[in-house]
Order: C-alpha cells, then structure tokens, then sequence
C-alpha cells in the first residue's frame, strides 16, 4: 500500500539532491528505500463530443465518417467508473462540447430535454464535478439563455459567479439581446490547485449558430461570415468555393468577441503575477485543426495566448478526430476525438496527471497517452525541450 510518508526519509533524500524538493511523493512502506513514485498534483478527465442521440448509426454530414449515436451513452457510463476507480481518481472532469447531437431538436424540445437528462445521468455516476464547454450542437438544441439555465452551465463550479446576472429581469432598453441571453457571459476560469489556472472559453460568443436571429450579435456574425463564405442558407455550413484557411468561415463555426479577448488577456497577466501554469478549455481549436475547423478569429487569440509564458496548453475537440500540435510560441494544442466515433469496443477519453512541471496524460481507446512538459518550465530552466512528449501512439501534426 502507497502512503504520503516518512518525511525524515525523504527530506534527506531532498538533501543530498537525490529526489527533487518541489513534489509530492506517495512512498512505499515496504521498499522504503528503493520505490519512491511521484504522486500528481491533481488529476482530471476529459473526454469530447459525444453527440448522444437515441437514433440509428449514420455518417456525418460530409459523408466521411460513420457515427455512432446510441454508443456514445454507453461510452461515457465506462469513462465514469473508470475514473472513479482510478488509483489517481480525477478531482473534476471537463466535456469539451457537443453533449448531444442536434438531430435531437429535430423531434422537438422535449425531445432534447429527454436527450439530455439521459447523457447527464451518466456523468452524474462520475464521483466529481464536470465542466462543460459548449458546442454548436449544444446550441442546435438551445437558446443560449436555455443553456444558462440549465446544467450545462458550470459557470458556477468556480465557487463564485464571475459573470453578469441579468437573468432576474428583462432589460427593456435591449429586449432582443437579454432575451437571447448573450448578457450571461458563459466563459469563465477556476484554479483547481493554487499554481494552476484553468480558462474556459466560449468559441460560439460570435456565431451564427448561437443567438436567435433578431439578437444584434447574430448580425454581427452574418456580417463577418457572409463576406467570406458566399453560400446562402443551410450551405452555409458548407466550405464550398472556399480555400485555404478561409474554409473556417462556416455556421458551425464562430469567434471570440473583443471583449472576451480582453478578459482572457486580463486573466493571463493575473496567472503570470501568480505564477500559475494555465491550461485553456475550448470546443473550436485554434491550431492543428482542418482549415474548416478553426476558429474564426483564431490568429486573434493566438496572438494573445503567445504574449505570456504561462499557458501550458489548449485543450479542444470539435473535429472528432485526435491531433496534437506546437505553435511558434510553443504552446501545445490537443485535440480529441469524438466519443461520438469511437468504434463500437473501444472508447475515446483521457485522464491527466498535473504535476508542477509536467503533465501525463494516459489515452483510453482512441486517445493515445503521453507526456506533456510545459514550456514555461523549459525556459524557466534554461533550455529548449523539442522532446515534448512521449510514448505517442498517434503521428503529431501541426
């Protein structure tokens, strides 16, 4: 049996440099003086996109991958009592977006109500708290002030509402707005453990997909997608006659508005103070995706990430598909698959280890496992880590 323990023990370890002095150590009784294991920080689940719908399998809207809607539920009931019976259990679990998928709205309301009760039973099982970023498909089943009020807002896991509260009472100056609820700001950040920092984002804040159409900021977003794309309705999800990296500009995308970059660029100058590693949460990736699966103002918020030192990495989903890659500024960019097709016998999640200078992240199924060094620590070392991780079981690609 492992135990934190015998602090003489490794207290004179510490001093002869023989383990180092900022971690934590779960050491063994029995082989006090030759198996000493590093114990995490903290841990914490993720897993992404898993769509569940009570409907038959079918492919995805580009006819190039086949999903598997009723599955899905089945897989996140494994993620649940996996973590629980991990021996490093997760304090906390995140969902990177798209808990159900929008065929759901398709029979109505109810029928995405009934949908999302189902799926949030089985995280329910998940002895912890469960972050949920939103996706599009979140919002093809609600209205954004429908999400506020529901569940899937976890603005509030943070122990304090760090948002506006204009959902007592409607706001006559700006009716079409407050009631769109795009007032109640559901990106936010918590700090699991003093030295870290964890930053949600809502990629949807600008989207065509996520305000009702009166709303001013449904407008906004039209305006920015239609100079692009030149489809007309529902092709508006459709790239066609687009190149490049301008095939992001699609319905099923959207942006970060201006001032939701300010307060991400107020909350990193915070951690750099703090000196906390910061891991930023997000549906739409901002680097190492398919031109059509980015981030409409992604070079924005790349800019931004790249001005500070302590953010270790991003974690997104959105594309269904696993991808890591490295920015010019070294952040690191981790795409998961989408629980949604994941084969039918296998499963697609991970658990994290966060340790002060590193993190492991151990892939079920689809998701490979690897380590993860943070580039803050590497400079702050002196030195340049092009070995960031390890034992990958996918090609990295930027």
């Amino acid at each position: 049996m492992l135990y934190t323990g015998s602090r003489h023990y490794l207290h004179s370890l510490q001093i002869y440099g023989r383990v180092p002095a900022n971690r934590v150590y779960c050491v063994s009784h029995q082989t006090m003086t030759t198996n000493i294991t590093t114990c995490p920080l903290f841990s914490f689940g993720v897993l992404a996109d898993v769509q569940y719908a009570d409907i038959p399998n079918r492919l995805n809207f580009a006819k190039t991958s086949m999903r598997y809607y009723r599955n899905s539920i089945k897989l996140v009931h494994q993620a649940a009592l996996t973590w629980n019976q991990d021996s490093h259990k997760p304090s906390f679990a995140v969902h990177l977006g798209d808990l159900i998928d929008g065929f759901n709205n398709r029979e109505g309301k109810a029928n995405s109500e009934k949908a999302l009760r189902n799926i949030l039973t089985e995280f329910d099982k998940f002895d912890g708290p469960v972050h949920h970023i939103l996706g599009n498909h979140d919002f093809y089943n609600f209205t954004r002030k429908e999400l506020w009020d529901s569940r899937l807002n976890t603005t509030q896991l943070t122990g304090k509402v760090n948002v506006e509260d204009t959902t007592t009472s409607r706001n006559p100056t700006n009716p079409p707005e407050n009631e769109c609820g795009c007032s109640n700001k559901l990106y936010y950040k918590f700090n699991p453990h003093p030295d870290f920092c964890f930053v949600v984002l809502d990629t949807y804040d600008i989207s065509g997909c996520s305000h009702l159409q009166q709303c001013p900021r449904y407008e906004e977003a039209l305006k920015i997608l239609c100079a692009v794309n030149k489809n007309t309705g529902y092709e508006l999800n459709s790239p066609t006659g687009l190149e490049g990296k301008e095939r992001r500009y699609v319905l099923y995308n959207g942006g970060v508005g201006k001032e939701q970059l300010q307060w991400l660029r107020n909350v990193l100058e915070e951690a750099t103070r703090k000196q906390q590693t910061v891991f930023i949460l997000d549906h739409i990736p901002i680097f190492g995706a398919t031109d059509q699966c980015l981030l409409w103002n992604y070079e924005e918020v790349l800019e931004t990430l790249g001005e500070f030192d302590c953010v270790a990495a991003v974690l997104s989903g959105h594309t269904h598909t696993y991808n890591y890659g490295e920015d010019t500024n070294g952040i690191r960019h981790i795409i998961f698959p989408g629980i949604v097709e994941a084969t039918p016998g296998t499963n697609a999640f991970a658990t994290i280890d966060v340790y002060s200078d590193y993190c492991d992240i151990r892939g079920y199924g689809q998701m490979p496992s690897f380590t993860l060094r943070y580039p803050r620590w590497n400079k702050t070392m002196g030195k340049v880590c092009t070995d960031s991780t390890k034992e990958t079981s996918v090609q990295a690609t930027s």
